[in-house]
């Protein structure tokens, strides 16, 4: 094969400057793509893991029980926080940039031969959905775990057949895309569920109707979790351990109250596979303990204590305001930049309840809105604007007595983590 880039940041650059989205009423599209590729998303297993957040925390966890048990595991994520690369994964490496570059070319020369079937160039997410299939069949993976991008019904990872589909939870994001009400979101969401496989989700007295009358009508094994099963939960500095059903005294090593739940639904995926599949129980607590995902709660420094959080939607800011409650009385600073398209008027009411004092800044990428924007629409007592990064981190560095949290954007946290790591 003739590289049509040797150069992995000029492919990047290439994929980048794809379309970001097409407006999708069906999946065919993906699917004639994928049969240009004798349909790769078919040679190996895979779980499917989609809601609003927690989805990067679940796939994590699922991963390292099965790491635990000696499989190969492949994860297909976004977006990504540390590198570009780290959107996909087999076991614990992410794709080398020889492999990106190979698989990359593999799509790209197809390009001529779609345009000449009158078939459209694909955008950003599905030339990397591809990617990550093709990548997982040549590495022969025993299981690969595919983050939905955005929504689930057609969503271009829709076209896996899992043997295991979850949903962490379902909030508002994405609205131009998914609907403006919860019940609109919880409908595409919901889309992930297959015929005759099982669908795990939390019960949800507001939604479990319509949960229910969905998978009646797509003929899926409904699994619905209750929070009530969770027992013995203690958090020792935000770091939490519990029970649940055969499991006892599972501690996590990532901060928040929100990860246990991730954690259980990561359980109950383990629990279906353990009927057909070698996972013995003590890997569970062993593999949550060692899971790790980064810019969820991440500390950076710990004197003076400084956090990042990747919370860039409502559903995000309230549990890291969860999380921010069981640190009081402790002076807390926060660091906050959002992308434009954002909810950010009832982020910023939120976040600032918790706070004692609030700097609003931008972040290094087109979509990132203006820090005087944010500021005028907080009403918070103490806050300022500071537009320089290292100036910020240098304040957060000097002062011991203050803990300062970042958040409000991936995009952002993965600018401030690069500065520390």
């Amino acid at each position: 094969m003739n590289l049509l880039f040797k150069n992995f940041n000029e492919l990047r650059y290439y994929i980048e400057s794809l379309k970001r989205s097409e407006k999708k009423v069906s999946l065919d599209y993906m699917h004639t793509l994928c049969e240009f590729f004798n349909n790769p998303q078919n040679s190996f297993k895979s779980i499917h893991v989609g809601g609003t957040n927690g989805k990067g925390s679940t796939v994590t966890y699922i991963k390292s029980i099965l790491l635990e048990n000696g499989y190969n595991v492949g994860t297909f994520t976004s977006p990504y926080v540390v590198i570009f690369n780290e959107r996909i994964t087999l076991n614990d490496e992410y794709i080398s940039d020889a492999d990106f570059i190979y698989y990359g070319n593999l799509v790209i020369e197809k390009f001529p031969m779609l345009e000449a079937s009158n078939i459209r160039v694909p955008s950003f997410f599905e030339v990397m959905t591809l990617i990550s299939f093709l990548y997982f069949r040549d590495k022969k993976v025993d299981f690969a775990i595919i983050e939905v991008g955005i929504g689930g019904l057609l969503d271009s990872t829709n076209v896996i057949n899992p043997l295991v589909s979850v949903v962490t939870n379902v909030s508002y994001d994405h609205m131009e895309i998914l609907g403006n009400t919860l019940e609109e979101i919880w409908n595409n969401k919901l889309g992930i569920m297959k015929p005759n496989r099982p669908f795990i989700v939390f019960s949800n007295e507001s939604f479990n109707k319509q949960i229910k009358n969905y998978a009646t009508n797509t003929k899926s094994q409904l699994v619905m979790v209750d929070k009530s099963l969770i027992k013995n939960i203690t958090n020792q500095d935000g770091y939490y351990s519990f029970s649940y059903k055969e499991h006892s005294n599972v501690k996590l090593n990532m901060l928040g109250y929100h990860q246990v739940e991730n954690a259980v639904l990561a359980i109950e995926v383990i629990n279906y596979l353990q009927e057909k599949y070698r996972i013995t129980n003590e890997s569970v607590s062993s593999g949550l303990k060692k899971a790790f995902w980064p810019g969820r709660l991440e500390v950076l420094n710990k004197n003076p204590l400084i956090i990042i959080d990747g919370a860039h939607n409502i559903d995000g800011i309230n549990k890291l305001n969860e999380f921010m409650k069981t640190l009081k009385p402790k002076y807390i600073r926060l660091v906050f930049a959002v992308s434009s398209n954002k909810d950010k008027t009832n982020m910023i009411k939120t976040i600032e309840e918790n706070v004692d004092e609030i700097i609003f800044t931008h972040f290094m990428y087109k979509r990132s809105d203006e820090s005087i924007n944010l500021f005028n629409i907080s009403q918070h007592a103490n806050k300022v604007i500071i537009d320089d990064l290292d100036s910020i981190i240098r304040l957060s560095l000097s002062e011991k007595e203050k803990i300062t949290i970042f958040c409000g954007s991936l995009f952002f946290i993965s600018e401030v983590r690069a500065k520390f790591i």
